[in-house]
């Protein structure tokens, strides 16, 4: 379970990272440094889950009071998208956010354990905050 989200954060973590090595325009290169910076915070999250176990981790999941609350996965800026370099890349990543937030919950729902159930619960928790960071970053260009 936690190997499959280290996985996928560190998947992009390096897609990031990579991105950003390649871009030259200065505006793009900064938010794709901190989209990796991000993920590597998300990665070393869940490090941690892997080696202290997630009894707080679930203990936060039950102290959230907002828990059916769901991720906006509305455009940022839609009519900037093709004019602006930092929105289209704003929205590709919360493509994939969202995405993956789904995967999460769908995991959580198929799971036969309720342990792992309310882990995935708590990683789609975890995508979340990273799409409303996203969401308040980008709306900011």
């Amino acid at each position: 379970m936690l190997k499959l989200a280290k996985a996928s954060a560190k998947s992009d973590h390096e897609y990031f990272q990579s991105l950003a090595a390649e871009v030259n325009m200065p505006e793009v290169k900064l938010l794709l440094i901190v989209l990796a910076e991000s993920e590597s915070k998300m990665l070393d999250k869940i490090q941690h889950m892997m080696l202290t176990g997630i009894v707080d981790e679930l203990e936060e999941l039950d102290s959230i009071r907002n828990r059916d609350a769901v991720p906006d996965s509305s455009p940022i800026k839609p009519e900037r998208i093709d004019t602006d370099p930092r929105i289209f890349v704003c929205n590709k990543v919360l493509e994939k956010s969202i995405k993956t937030y789904t995967l999460y919950l769908r995991l959580a729902t198929r799971a036969k354990s309720e342990l792992v159930s309310r882990l995935f619960e708590y990683l789609a928790h975890l995508k979340m905050r990273q799409v409303s960071e996203l969401r308040r970053m980008c709306e900011s260009y």
